[in-house]
């Protein structure tokens, strides 16, 4: 195989290098897997504002309703582990033609959908859908450059989910108030079917080639190849995602809105905003710790990244006011980018081969915090208000703070590493 060896700080194979499959091209495949991450996240989400018109045309109850929200969270748990695996072990573009079919069939299914049951079915197929994206993204963002700059990739494969999480519910709602919910949902169909077609056209040229993009364990060479990552290590890394998902799920979407509306009396409309604010401020944050974990160490960023957000729940904990409230919004915002720079460092000290599996428990612990946390700071609020249901959270994102902080190790920059050796430098 032609092409010259170079090797990057963590020992892995660099563009410009050969590897089992070829030369290596991140920017391609960041800028394609990064597309597909934003289309599959616009038409996976672009069912959240149609779920009341939805119990509506099917006279469900409210706790029915909730029901489609908990299969979605269901279906990303039962494929988060074997879309690790797959990641490792197929190229990306398989794998994402795979996700974009299936999420084509389930918006399509729930489209059609007469009773309950098959809403369900479609709600479940969907979240396993999105659970294949996002491992298989993750894992291509992470192989797609050495240490050195993995946590800037890392920081784009999350301002491409961001985004999508962002557009998806606007244009559901948009289609929905025009042409109604089932329609909304074909379009969602759509987009899987391109994203699909469009995947499955990439996978075919690159087969034809052997210059292909990062992932299935193409080019992932090295990965971890300096001091390996123990097991209370990687613990203290797989508290990151459960937290900051139980967070984001129990903050921004359980009691933000709550206080917004029962303490402040804002409308609707005024917290969305307020949300999207916040939204804005991590798109610049995540680029900004990705950035520093790159220069300095993925500990200095992701310990007060978790330090920030429980900062921003013990605010929303305090006696509610717009100002308290509003910090508490931009402080959990921007705390919540430190998620990138945990995964950036499973896959800077996990061995190539336990890596995909490594990312698919790393997103497994993050979608149980997405199930857990709404139910559990609602209750919260509606036993004893924004006290204990702010305390709550700030408690687990001290939690995982404290654990990065014992046993994530400090070292030193990822640049340290020793070329050739994979060493990390002393």
């Amino acid at each position: 195989m032609s092409g010259q060896q170079t090797r990057a700080g963590d020992g892995r194979t660099v563009p410009g290098a050969s590897g089992r499959h070829g030369l290596v091209r991140p920017d391609r495949t960041r800028l394609v897997v990064g597309s597909i991450t934003f289309a599959i996240a616009v038409a996976a989400f672009a069912r959240i504002p149609v779920l009341p018109d939805i119990g509506a045309d099917l006279d469900l109850s409210a706790g029915e309703i909730g029901l489609l929200t908990t299969a979605f969270g269901l279906g990303r748990l039962v494929m988060d582990l074997p879309a690790g695996r797959l990641a490792a072990n197929v190229r990306p573009a398989l794998a994402l033609a795979g996700a974009g079919a299936g999420l084509a069939v389930a918006a399509g299914l729930l489209a059609a959908a007469g009773t309950l049951g098959i809403a369900l079915v479609a709600s479940a197929l969907m979240g396993c859908a999105s659970a294949l994206t996002n491992t298989t993204s993750m894992y291509a963002f992470a192989t797609a450059t050495d240490a050195t700059r993995r946590g800037a990739s890392m920081a784009i494969y999350t301002t491409a989910l961001m985004s999508g999480q962002m557009v998806g519910p606007a244009l559901g709602g948009v289609i929905a108030s025009i042409a109604g919910w089932r329609e909304a949902m074909a379009v969602a169909g759509a987009i899987g079917a391109v994203v699909a077609i469009a995947a499955t056209v990439w996978w075919r040229r690159d087969r034809r080639r052997t210059d292909i993009g990062a992932g299935a364990g193409a080019t992932a060479g090295d990965i971890g190849a300096g001091t390996h990552a123990g097991r209370a290590e990687l613990a203290a890394l797989a508290t990151a995602p459960f937290a900051t998902f139980f967070g984001m799920a129990g903050l921004t979407q359980t009691l933000i809105p709550l206080i917004g509306n029962g303490e402040l009396g804002l409308s609707a409309s005024a917290i969305g905003i307020a949300l999207a604010l916040g939204a804005a401020a991590r798109f610049g944050s995540a680029w900004v710790a990705g950035i520093v974990s790159d220069r300095f160490s993925r500990k200095v960023v992701l310990v007060p990244s978790l330090l920030t957000m429980a900062l921003g729940a013990a605010v929303l904990a305090l006696p509610p006011g717009a100002v308290g409230w509003s910090l508490g919004i931009l402080l959990i915002a921007l705390g919540s980018s430190g998620i990138s720079v945990a995964a950036a460092a499973v896959a800077d000290w996990v061995p190539a081969h336990r890596l995909g599996h490594e990312l698919g428990v790393f997103r497994l612990l993050g979608d149980v915090g997405l199930l857990i946390g709404p139910a559990a700071t609602g209750f919260a609020y509606g036993a004893s208000g924004p006290a204990l249901a702010g305390g709550l959270s700030a408690a687990v994102f001290v939690a995982a703070a404290l654990a990065a902080a014992i046993w994530v190790r400090g070292g030193g920059a990822p640049a340290d590493f020793v070329a050739d050796t994979g060493e990390f430098s002393v």
